[in-house]
């Protein structure tokens, strides 16, 4: 077996698909993964079309289907419904080229995760109880996840990549009410699914004020890794970024799920050849309210999803710009059932 390690390098268009495959020889991926294996890939499908530096690139979608698919029995891919009824996750499946790049491979599945039949599972994390709803799929049907992420800054967590990333397993649209004790929730996710073998897209890193706006930068890279820890402290380095503020890092780490140890990890190159720019992530007043919500559940059901709400949104988006005004919850579950119906 393999110990940890994170295979990075530059991609281009031309050189995506032997890069990805390089990565996961790297890694070790045979030993993690065989012909019996069935898998499940999560990219990070968070706005209803592709947006460099927010939503994982088709042709990184396509590139993993097609270095994954002939190594195991059973393919799924999916994502879950977008965040306070936004969009629906199969017009996003669609709207990056998911669906048609599945028709490949006859052993690929495209899913909507809040489509999928769910329960509550709960455990203790570091010495604290919490609890998630995950899709049964995902808790008894898989033997391994690959997580797809974007290297992202975020405004509320600092950064964001293959451990955050499976915050979209949680199918429930309204799963922003249950932001307490994240860092926790998001290593028993990490470890109920099976977060085995990760690939970054950094094609596009985002710079500013993540996850849903801020500035794309072209950064041409690919981190590949069979550690969470590992490769995701790879990707804060790269970036520049503190990992002690990138909280739930250390909350896996002690939970067991990596290291982010460089000297128990094993590498394909110098990271330090690899560095970005210096990204910085800020917050605006805004995130300060956000910031009680993610502590207090009593909070985040007042203003997400209560009789108040609708007026709390429309005195939020008064300070907001066109492209930046939200709807609630309410709003958007209603559009959405009018459009299926």
């Amino acid at each position: 077996m393999h110990g940890p390690r994170v295979y990075i390098n530059g991609i281009s268009e031309d050189s995506l698909q032997a890069e990805v495959e390089k990565g996961l020889e790297f890694v070790g991926a045979g030993g993690i993964i065989d012909g019996s294996s069935t898998i499940f890939i999560k990219p990070n499908l968070t706005d209803i079309v592709h947006k460099p530096g927010i939503t994982t690139t088709p042709a990184m979608i396509k590139a993993v289907l097609t270095a994954l698919s002939p190594m195991v029995k059973k393919v799924y891919i999916g994502e879950s419904d977008g965040g306070n009824f936004a969009f629906s996750a199969n017009n996003s499946l669609m709207n990056h080229n998911v669906y048609h790049y599945a028709k490949a491979f006859k052993n690929v599945e495209v899913v909507n995760l809040s489509k999928l039949p769910r329960r509550r599972v709960a455990g203790d994390v570091n010495g604290q109880a919490v609890w998630v709803d995950l899709p049964d799929l995902l808790l008894n049907d898989i033997d391994c996840l690959v997580s797809v992420p974007v290297l992202k800054a975020h405004a509320m967590t600092h950064g964001t990549f293959s451990i955050k990333n499976l915050w979209g397993c949680y199918p429930d649209p309204q799963r922003n009410l249950h932001h307490k004790y994240l860092d926790q929730k998001l290593s028993l996710i990490n470890s109920l699914t099976r977060n085995r073998i990760q690939i970054i897209d950094g094609f596009w890193a985002l710079d500013g004020h993540g996850p849903m706006e801020g500035t794309p930068v072209r950064t041409n890279k690919i981190l590949v890794g069979n550690d969470v820890v590992a490769v995701d402290s790879a990707a804060a380095y790269i970036m520049g970024l503190d990992t002690r503020k990138i909280t739930h890092l250390g909350v896996a780490e002690e939970y067991g799920l990596g290291t982010s140890d460089a000297s128990k990890i094993t590498y394909n190159t110098d990271l330090t050849g690899h560095k970005l720019q210096k990204f910085k992530p800020y917050k605006i007043k805004l995130d300060y309210l956000n910031a009680l919500l993610f502590n207090s559940e009593f909070l985040a059901k007042v203003v997400l999803d209560s009789p108040l709400t609708p007026m709390i949104y429309s005195t939020v988006n008064l300070t907001r710009t066109k492209d930046q005004k939200t709807n609630c919850a309410a709003v958007n579950r209603k559009c959405y059932e009018q459009r299926v119906h």
